[in-house]
């Protein structure tokens, strides 16, 4: 059972990572710019969305030192900001659009796991129970994180979407892309473990509004 809930949560992290990045591409694309389409990433194909560290490296470990959350990325899919209809409120929407594709699964799985716990009699232990209560887990996981104001997270990308943000941001070296790409996911980490009590609170209050909303 062991080897099978780790299959299933390995599948449940893939799905919710895979989803967050083609949600960003789908809605760059439908706002005008085809660049992720035309690079062949608006797809479900999990070989070319996985990134070496962040898909398989950050959750592996994670899983294994039992830190009680699965985290981590797929490679960012590639979004050309000036080729958007409708300037900063598209790209608002793009930097947006893969934590609301991980709510919607959230919910989705809130829902199953309600009527086939509590109206179908499945068991916790039922694999299709197990899977469902993954990907509830990890897309809240993914929403929470993805929704911090850090580096290379979504919730950045949507403040430099405000201009007076932005036009503080220029003054850094924060919207510099030589340095986010040497030092932007150090920074970041670093970030999120000192603020890890807070981040955890977080998560536990959206993991109770859910258990409450739904039932659980």
């Amino acid at each position: 059972m062991e080897t099978l809930s780790f299959i299933i949560y390995v599948v449940a992290f893939l799905l919710a990572v895979i989803f967050h990045e083609v949600a960003h591409g789908f809605v760059a694309n439908h706002f005008g710019d085809d660049t992720a389409r035309m690079s062949g990433r608006l797809s479900l194909n999990p070989l070319v969305h996985i990134d070496p560290i962040g898909s398989i490296v950050v959750p592996l470990l994670l899983l294994f030192s039992q830190s009680g959350f699965l985290f981590g990325w797929a490679k960012p899919v590639p979004i050309n900001p000036f080729r958007l209809r409708g300037g900063a409120v598209s790209y608002r929407w793009v930097a947006m659009a893969g934590i609301l594709t991980n709510l919607i699964l959230a919910v989705l799985a809130a829902i199953v796991l309600k009527v086939t716990t509590q109206y179908l009699g499945f068991t916790f232990n039922n694999l299709g129970v197990v899977f469902f209560s993954a990907v509830l887990q990890i897309n809240i996981v993914l929403a929470v994180f993805n929704f911090l104001p850090l580096p290379g997270f979504d919730g950045f990308n949507f403040l430099t979407t405000f201009r007076p943000i932005a036009s503080f941001l220029t003054k850094t070296p924060l919207l510099n892309p030589v340095f986010l790409a040497q030092y932007g996911l150090v920074i970041s980490i670093l970030l999120l473990f000192l603020f890890m009590p807070f981040i955890s609170d977080i998560l536990n209050f959206i993991f109770g509004l859910f258990v409450r909303l739904f039932g659980l």
